[in-house]
């Protein structure tokens, strides 16, 4: 009777595992196939683009084209106010287009003509020059007057301004559209590019030098530029400004001068932005805004260089003096008079 009944049970045990067998290697595959799907829709690891400097060699991502293609607008032909002039836009152009221009400027533009590459440009340009006083500054033996009458050029670019942001804003435009009058009686038919002036570092601004005075600066001097017959507006500043809209300390060394190396990435960006009559073509798509990343150039940050005298100043990405901000050290106030504060630089 005992071994009957061990029959049975061990009979009722195999059929019950028969039943039971499809059901757990169900309930195991359907566990499987849940951890794979899940396993499978683990969220990717986001990777940042990275920020090319000016200066950097390194490639802009197809990405990074899509996306900036995308947010870039249209380029459409832009007419200035005046319907008399040209229909336009700014467009790539390589360094030969520099080959009649002339750079009249402060000490940023001697950085141009000393670090950059537009090496067939003329220059008039020193240390400390104003709108205020160019009209009787000597460089390299002559007056202003005396580079504009000794060839005819094709373009000319004016950056001035620092050594006069603090003045009164409407007297120093008076400035500028008397030396605007000058190129013009010599040079009617010359392009004439306005830059706007660079920022200075937020550690760099002081009581009389400030971000803010700069962009009230080169706002006015758009709308000089929009006032008159072929000038155009340029400004460098989104090339080289921080997320604070100050100039970005990496680039510099003294908050007021870009180094050395990046005068050939400001260079590049001329060449970027240069206007073309005409409309502008379907494909093309740079704006003053943008520019192009620049090789390292072959000289070092240590190298010299001189003034029109011989004399030997320090390195140029830390230059500075101790000579009078302004025309006379002085400076214009709100009402137009002179004050006798005076600045401690000049650049």
């Amino acid at each position: 009777m005992n071994k009957y009944r061990q029959c049975m049970y061990t009979v009722i045990l195999i059929l019950t595992c028969l039943v039971a067998s499809p059901f757990i290697f169900k309930q195991i595959w359907d566990t499987s196939s849940a951890k794979k799907s899940k396993a499978d829709k683990k969220e990717p690891k986001f990777i940042a683009a990275e920020t090319t400097a000016p200066g950097s060699e390194e490639p802009t991502t197809e990405a990074q084209e899509s996306t900036e293609a995308q947010e870039k607008p249209s380029e459409e032909a832009t007419t200035k106010a005046d319907d008399s002039k040209n229909t336009f836009h700014f467009g790539q152009s390589d360094a030969s287009y520099f080959d009649d221009a002339l750079f009249i400027g402060d000490s940023r533009t001697v950085g141009i003509k000393e670090y950059g590459y537009l090496k067939n440009a003329d220059y008039f340009c020193s240390v400390g020059l104003s709108a205020y006083k160019i009209a009787n500054e000597y460089v390299d033996g002559g007056t202003i007057s005396d580079k504009l009458s000794s060839k005819e050029y094709g373009k000319i670019y004016v950056m001035l301004g620092i050594n006069e942001v603090a003045n009164d804003t409407e007297y120093t435009i008076t400035q500028f559209r008397s030396l605007l009058e000058t190129i013009r009686e010599y040079q009617p038919d010359a392009i004439i590019y306005l830059e706007g002036n660079l920022h200075v570092t937020i550690a760099a601004q002081t009581e009389n030098i400030t971000n803010e005075g700069i962009d009230a600066l080169n706002y006015k001097l758009s709308e000089l530029a929009d006032e008159n017959e072929n000038v155009y507006f340029i400004n460098i500043n989104e090339v080289f400004d921080d997320e604070t809209g100050s100039l970005t300390p990496e680039f510099t060394s003294d908050g007021i001068h870009v180094l050395g190396k990046y005068y050939e990435t400001w260079c590049d960006w001329f060449c970027a932005n240069t206007v073309i009559y005409g409309d502008a073509p379907e494909a093309e798509t740079t704006t003053a805004a943008e520019t192009t990343a620049a090789e390292e150039p072959e000289y070092t940050e240590e190298e010299q260089y001189y003034d029109n005298s011989g004399d030997t100043y320090e390195s140029y990405d830390s230059y500075s003096n101790d000579s009078g901000y302004s025309d006379d050290g002085n400076y214009y106030d709100e009402s137009g008079a002179y004050n006798n504060d005076s600045y401690n630089n000049e650049y």
